[in-house]
């Protein structure tokens, strides 16, 4: 569900609830999916970049319901649309983080870091486009 349209429909407190479970539980699965894959001694690079995908779009799913379910549970006069996009400073250590996730499952190697952050850039687009 995209953010305009979790933010355009009115949800009762319990529905938020279990998307917001249903979310957690998602994003929970995805990565342990990938801390299984990290801790292999000889990681499969592709494997792992899928995996990177699904726990970034569970993540932006997470957020969103994380947000819904703020807005259920403030009082209807309180209500306020939330920003639509993440922060650049967040969206910045986000790629870092995948990043560098990417460079240490390839055993660290010389010379792989703009090509490491590039694919981590468009990991995370390609997850808030497919949210």
């Amino acid at each position: 569900m995209s953010r305009a349209i979790v933010q355009s429909i009115p949800i009762s407190k319990g529905e938020a609830w279990r998307a917001y479970e249903r979310a957690f539980h998602d994003f929970s699965e995805r990565v342990r999916e990938l801390q299984g894959l990290a801790a292999n001694p000889y990681p499969d690079r592709a494997a792992i970049e899928k995996a990177l995908l699904e726990a970034e779009r569970a993540r932006v799913i997470y957020d969103q319901c994380r947000d819904a379910l703020a807005q259920a549970l403030l009082p209807p006069a309180r209500r306020a649309k939330l920003p639509s996009q993440d922060s650049p400073e967040a969206v910045t250590q986000r790629v870092r983080s995948i990043a560098e996730l990417l460079w240490e499952t390839a055993g660290r190697p010389e010379g792989t870091a703009d090509a490491d952050w590039r694919l981590a850039e468009q990991i995370v687009k390609r997850a808030a486009t497919a949210a």
